[in-house]
């Protein structure tokens, strides 16, 4: 134990020793494999210096999260172009098929991360009861949509990580999620996009929701915000480590790939 000693307050034991121990006690797999990526990986020249991030809440939480995660790389800019309250469904505040393109040519990234699903809840159900024929049709617009985005982004030379939406604790509205990254999954991928499924991180064994988990330091933490829609940071923090890989294919490069949760 080292002891510092404050003139005229007398002897103050500090316990630097234990608190060091404490610290050390923390680092185990988990919390010393998500951490490796806060270590800011060495980032070789002429590879990713501007990541752009579109989409909705979601993608505003997740910018921020890598916001945090290259913080003490300047050199590396997050573009954060997500719009609260919006989504690909027609809405009266933000066109977003009708806006891509001009996003597109507007902001010279290195690559794009997309995060859609929490306003695009899909209108497939009669009387409470999925209707075949709506969720096709259903299915095929959006589907439309989702490439559309792609398409725009790659045209301008972007490579396209998109991110799958997370479970809800409200088990239709999480069916109506599932619905979406199916088509995520789908027409984001058949576009030339790479896709990153969210919801098996933030899922118990059986695949039902879950508000608690390991979060960055390996600690069981809140990753779920009060809504049971959204991530708290820590979630958020989870999420944007598990897509660094993704970043780290043969077109999109940002170092050494750091280890997901």
């Amino acid at each position: 134990m080292t002891e510092f000693i404050r003139p005229g307050l007398g002897r103050r034991p500090v316990l630097v020793g234990a608190i060091a121990a404490v610290c050390a006690s923390l680092a185990g797999g988990q919390a010393r494999a998500l951490a490796s990526a806060d270590l800011q990986p060495d980032l070789p020249p002429g590879e990713i210096h501007r990541i752009l991030v579109l989409g909705d809440s979601q993608a505003q939480g997740l910018a921020a999260a890598f916001m945090r995660l290259f913080r003490r790389r300047p050199e590396i800019r997050i573009i954060d172009k997500s719009k609260i309250a919006t989504g690909l469904m027609p809405r009266p505040n933000y066109d977003w098929p009708a806006e891509i393109a001009k996003v597109a040519a507007s902001e010279h990234a290195d690559v794009a991360v997309v995060m859609f699903g929490a306003n695009d809840r899909p209108l497939v159900r009669s009387h409470g009861e999925i209707d075949p024929a709506k969720r096709a049709a259903f299915v095929l617009d959006y589907g439309a949509k989702v490439a559309a985005i792609v398409t725009a982004l790659r045209g301008a030379g972007m490579p396209v990580v998109w991110v799958g939406h997370p479970n809800a604790r409200d088990p239709v509205f999480s069916e109506d999620m599932k619905l979406l990254d199916e088509v995520y999954q789908s027409a984001a991928t058949q576009a030339g996009a790479d896709y990153v499924s969210s919801w098996e991180m933030f899922a118990d064994p059986s695949g039902n929701y879950e508000a608690f988990g390991p979060g960055p330091d390996g600690d069981t933490t809140r990753l779920r915000a009060d809504d049971g829609v959204h991530l708290t940071p820590a979630g958020y923090d989870l999420l944007a480590r598990a897509i660094l890989p993704h970043l780290h294919g043969s077109e999109a490069k940002i170092g050494p790939t750091a280890a997901g949760p």
